[in-house]
């Protein structure tokens, strides 16, 4: 159980720091842009896009943009109520990795966000309920290293063709084609690593994509659909709101 305090991103800040303090929260942070530098018990930590980042509570910290330029990362700050349940976070320093799973990550740090900053009934269980799963998607790919170089080669393969043709029609025989391998095995190797089928990654990167294009385009809800290669905009529509609470209309005002 977790007892959440604060979601927050910074998004290319070019003033940001945070003075050395102590925090009194634990503080789970993943970078989608650029780069920057923490400081923590005195250690510089340098980070960049694609990094995780875990900082016990009560440890001294601080932070700055790096040289090049800002940067942008999603932040959580929270207290474990229950240690046993996540035995991978009971550490007394701090933990950094990489993930392979940088848009679906992203994607779900921005439905956490949306969801602890809209207030709406139920909220807290929910982003509570959403943070444990980023956590435990942390706790994973830090057990990544029981499997094997040859399929964390795969996987990773299969997922940079994923995000190379993810608006096109994918069908997993023609990846099996492709890497040599069983569609079965495939499927199960990919899901055993990630937690989601190859297809439902497709998704993930197609309802992100549709998620920037929504904020940030003046293109039509049909013409997004279109653009991330979904057959019919009613099927893209059931997709947006299963991954993200609500229909992309709720988006595009």
């Amino acid at each position: 159980m977790l007892q959440l305090f604060l979601v927050c991103v910074d998004d290319m800040r070019s003033n940001w720091h945070i003075e050395e303090a102590r925090t009194p929260y634990n503080i789970f942070i993943l970078v989608t842009k650029e780069k920057l530098t923490y400081t923590i018990e005195g250690i510089d930590v340098q980070l960049e896009k694609g990094d995780i980042l875990y900082i016990p509570r009560n440890k001294l910290r601080g932070g700055r943009n790096h040289p090049d330029g800002p940067h942008q990362k999603y932040s959580a700050h929270f207290h474990i109520l229950q240690p046993d349940a996540f035995p991978f976070l009971q550490v007394e320093h701090f933990c950094k990795i990489r993930t392979r799973q940088l848009d679906y990550m992203t994607q779900r740090f921005v439905v956490l966000l949306q969801q602890w900053l809209g207030h709406l009934p139920q909220y807290q269980i929910i982003s509570q309920g959403i943070l444990s799963e980023l956590l435990g998607h942390m706790g994973r790919e830090a057990e990544m290293t029981v499997y094997s170089p040859a399929k964390l080669k795969l996987v990773k393969t299969i997922q940079t063709y994923l995000i190379q043709h993810y608006r096109e029609t994918v069908s997993i025989p023609r990846i099996a084609e492709l890497s040599g391998r069983s569609p079965n095995y495939i499927s199960q190797a990919y899901k055993e690593l990630t937690g989601l089928t190859p297809i439902a990654y497709i998704h993930h990167l197609r309802i992100q994509t549709a998620m920037d294009l929504l904020i940030n385009n003046h293109m039509t809800i049909g013409e997004i659909s279109d653009y991330l290669g979904y057959s019919d905009q009613s099927h893209f529509n059931r997709m947006f709101k299963k991954l993200m609470g609500g229909p992309p209309s709720s988006v595009k005002r």
